[in-house]
């Protein structure tokens, strides 16, 4: 799934000049010599194409596509994805490359298209990496409401209410019984706010929600619980009712961290407990762990890694330079930045004084997925949003339990 959501990133950055970029999706059970026939007569169509270079670009592009369709006797059990087009290299005109990526999506493709864009369509395919399973957090006191969900490694806050409860009254008489009125309805009624919006949130998304967690400060959170403010379906989803010191954003990061045993499922924990126990490991045997890209690639290249804890949004690659006239080679491992600037600036050759080469380009994710199942380590692919995925970015993004202490 972490390699389809790369792929789909790397999509999302194309564009072509017109519409140029064609998206072809492929249900499972369409006959692969009707979508080849389909094809054709679409190439036929691109013949209309007043602009001779855009017609040459589309008309390669589906032509590309029925060589690569060729290649399948069916379709595949969840279908099948094509995309291909002309991509400019440049700015100028006639710099464009015809690139064609099939993809096998993890989830079955609904129906046929056949889509000619400047950019390709990319939304079913987006739609299927959006974690299944959610969670409902609400943390609550008498002062105001924050809601959430959670999918997998990250949560988002959706609904923040205020009240309007008046503190408790201390002068006695009919004045504070008055008062104590007026202060209860104003609880029922902030109450049955938190459950309107609570079940306008959540009952639309009760077939994915696992389960439903309350927590804050006070004695609210109990009585609204335990009150009819809520669906029954929702009521039924509670998993627990956790006292937090917090409310608001603070609240909700407090109540996660209280919920692991009700959350196990979550990837978000899977996640916290890996860099917790690479940070543990640091502190009380360090040589038993290694970060940096540098060495974290070399203790893979000796087998002697357990375990690769890499950041999601990592951007490195390894560069290999190599001299057009004696091959010397010199390794570098850059972001995209530095990436691009090797093209472009001027290089001398160390060992034969020559100016010309050429550049060897790898995302540094597929070595270091290479370097792992080679000898059989486990990575743990980090998100960067989260507290845990700030505490490795600081370790380079990337970092490595060890089978054995290295000195």
């Amino acid at each position: 799934m972490y390699n389809f959501k790369r792929l789909l990133e790397n999509l999302k950055s194309k564009r072509g000049r017109g519409t140029e970029l064609i998206s072809l999706y492929i249900p499972p059970g369409r006959n692969i010599y009707d979508v080849i026939k389909y094809l054709r007569q679409e190439y036929d169509q691109a013949g209309n194409i007043k602009d001779k270079l855009t017609r040459k670009n589309v008309q390669s592009a589906i032509e590309s596509i029925i060589q690569r369709l060729k290649l399948y006797r069916k379709v595949p059990d969840n279908g099948l994805v094509v995309f291909c087009g002309a991509i400019p290299r440049g700015s100028e005109r006639g710099t464009e490359k015809i690139e064609i990526y099939v993809v096998e999506p993890p989830e079955p493709v609904q129906s046929f298209r056949y889509i000619c864009d400047h950019e390709f369509y990319l939304e079913p395919l987006l739609d299927m990496t959006k974690e299944k399973k959610a969670y409902g957090l609400i943390v609550m006191d008498r002062g105001g409401a924050t809601i959430a969900v959670l999918r997998g490694s990250s949560y988002e806050i959706v609904s923040e209410l205020s009240s309007d409860i008046p503190p408790k009254h201390s002068a006695g008489g009919q004045s504070q019984r008055r008062f104590e009125r007026i202060r209860e309805e104003r609880v029922q009624h902030f109450y049955n706010k938190v459950g309107e919006e609570a079940n306008k949130i959540f009952v639309p998304m009760l077939n994915e929600l696992e389960g439903l967690i309350i927590g804050g400060p006070g004695d609210a959170r109990e009585e609204f619980a335990s009150g009819d403010y809520l669906d029954y379906r929702l009521k039924q989803k509670i998993l627990g009712n956790i006292p937090t010191s917090y409310t608001e954003s603070q609240g909700i990061r407090e109540l996660i961290s209280k919920s692991e045993e009700l959350m196990k499922e979550a990837s978000i924990f899977r996640e916290k407990q890996e860099v917790e126990k690479f940070l543990a490991l640091l502190s009380k045997k360090p040589n038993i762990v290694t970060y940096g890209i540098e060495s974290v690639i070399e203790q893979l290249k000796n087998g002697s890694v357990e375990e690769v804890l890499l950041l999601e949004d990592i951007n490195i690659f390894l560069a290999r330079r190599r001299c057009l006239n004696c091959k010397y080679e010199e390794v570098k491992y850059v972001d995209k930045e530095s990436l691009e600037r090797m093209y472009s600036e001027s290089w001398v050759c160390p060992n034969c004084k020559a100016t010309s080469f050429d550049i060897e380009e790898r995302d540094i994710v597929d070595y270091i997925e290479e370097l792992a199942k080679e000898t059989r380590a486990s990575i743990y692919v980090i998100s960067a949003g989260t507290e845990w995925g700030q505490q490795l970015r600081a370790f380079g993004g990337i970092a490595a339990i060890l089978r054995y202490e290295v000195v």
